[in-house]
C-alpha cells in the first residue's frame, strides 16, 4: 500500500481541530525550546573547547528534535511525523549506547551497545509510525515512548552502580521525563476541561530534560579509560 506522505492528520492532539497550518500554536512554539537550550549548550561547549564527536552529535540531535517537533505540529502530515520521530529516537538510542558502553567491560562494550542501541532505535520508530494504538493504549499513545522511558531509568541505574558523579543528574532527567510522559498521556483525555490540551507541557518539560542530560555530559564527561572528569 502507498503512503501518502502529505495527507493531513488530525486529532492526534487535543489542540488541533483542523488541518491548518497554525492549528496548534502552543504545541508549535514550544517545540523550539529544545533548539534554544541545545544552542547554548553548543555555545558553552565551544567555548570551553570540551565538544566531543558524540556530544556534539547529541547536541545536533536535539536541534533536529525541535526542529522536527515544530514541522509535525505545523504541517501535521506523513512526512513531517516521521521528521519528529527520527530524531528523538536517535537520541534516546545514542544516549542509551553512550552509556551502556561505558559500564560494560572493554571486550563487550562497544558490540552491544551497538546492538542495543539499533534494537532501542527499530522499537521506538515501529511504535510511533505504527497505524493502530496498542492493546490499552487510552493515554494519547503515550504508549510509544515506553522504550524511551526504559532508557531513561536504565541509565540512571548504570550511573548509580558505578556511583558515577552525574547520577543527581540523571535522576533529575528521569522524573522531568516521567512528568513529561504524563502530561502528554493527559493531553486528550482532559481535552473537554483543557481545551489547548496538556502536550505543550510536555515539550517544556522534555526541554528540561534533555537540558539535564546535556548538562551531565559536559559536566561529567567520560574519558577515554572510564573515568569521569569532572569540568569547572
Amino acid at each position: 500500500m502507498t503512503i501518502d506522505w502529505n495527507a493531513p492528520i488530525t486529532g492526534a492532539y487535543c489542540e488541533r481541530t483542523d488541518p491548518g497550518i497554525w492549528g496548534e500554536p502552543l504545541n508549535a512554539t514550544s517545540s523550539l525550546l529544545v533548539v534554544v537550550v541545545s544552542l547554548l549548550a553548543f555555545v558553552h561547549v565551544m567555548r570551553t573547547r570540551s565538544v566531543s564527536p558524540g556530544l556534539f552529535a547529541l547536541m545536533a540531535l536535539a536541534v533536529a528534535i525541535g526542529v522536527g517537533s515544530f514541522l509535525w505540529h505545523t504541517f501535521a502530515t506523513r512526512w513531517a511525523e516521521l521528521a519528529d520521530v527520527l530524531p528523538i529516537w536517535g537520541f534516546v538510542a545514542l544516549y542509551g549506547a553512550a552509556v551502556l558502553r561505558k559500564s560494560l567491560r572493554p571486550r563487550f562494550a562497544l558490540p552491544l551497545a551497538i546492538v542495543a542501541g539499533l534494537l532501542v532505535f527499530s522499537a521506538g520508530m515501529a511504535l510511533s509510525l505504527r497505524d493502530t494504538q496498542m492493546v490499552g493504549d487510552t493515554v494519547s499513545g503515550s504508549t510509544q515512548y515506553l522504550p524511551a522511558l526504559f532508557v531513561v531509568l536504565a541509565t540512571g541505574r548504570a550511573v548509580w552502580k558505578e556511583k558515577h558523579p552525574s547520577f543527581r543528574l540523571i535522576l533529575l532527567a528521569a522524573a522531568l521525563f516521567v512528568l513529561s510522559f504524563v502530561f502528554r498521556s493527559l493531553d486528550l483525555p482532559l481535552c473537554s476541561v483543557f481545551p489547548t490540551g496538556t502536550h505543550f507541557l510536555w515539550h517544556i518539560s522534555n526541554c528540561l530534560a534533555f537540558g539535564v542530560l546535556l548538562t551531565a555530559l559536559i559536566r561529567y564527561p567520560l574519558g577515554g579509560d572510564g573515568v569521569s572528569h569532572k569540568r569547572p
